[in-house]
């Protein structure tokens, strides 16, 4: 065997172990998606909203416009907890921004009663999953 046949399997060697080390380092970095609603809290606000949606006098527009904004920003919520790159700390912030922005823009569309109506199942929600995710 010659000095370049040892040399090549030296370096395929080399090569094979850093290639799977990077392998494993990439699997190992890959977190699990984080579930910011459980499923009683998801369930618990499905029921809440159609019956919400039922006992408020609201025109179409108005329901159908609080459907796609309650949507948006469930929605929203749940990718941050897919987001393999956001921290906690970084989750539980977007969270409550997300809350704050779909208050805001629900506080301008709803009248008042049914507004306060909406932000205290919310303030219920959010206590659950800053708690919950606190915990983490």
């Amino acid at each position: 065997m010659s000095i370049k046949d040892v040399f090549f399997i030296v370096c395929f060697g080399f090569l094979s172990i850093n290639i799977l080390g990077q392998t494993e380092v990439v699997e190992k970095d890959h977190k699990p998606a984080l579930e910011i609603f459980e499923k009683k809290e998801t369930d618990y606000i499905e029921k809440w909203m159609e019956n919400f949606i039922m006992d408020e006098e609201m025109t179409p527009e108005t329901n159908e416009r609080f459907k796609i904004i309650t949507s948006y920003y469930g929605l929203k919520m749940k990718q941050l907890g897919e987001d393999p790159k956001l921290t906690k700390i970084e989750i539980i912030g977007k969270f409550n921004i997300l809350i704050k922005e779909q208050n805001k823009e629900l506080k301008q569309m709803l009248p008042k009663e049914q507004f306060e109506s909406f932000s205290k199942l919310y303030e219920k929600i959010s206590w659950s999953v800053n708690k919950r995710l606190n915990q983490l």
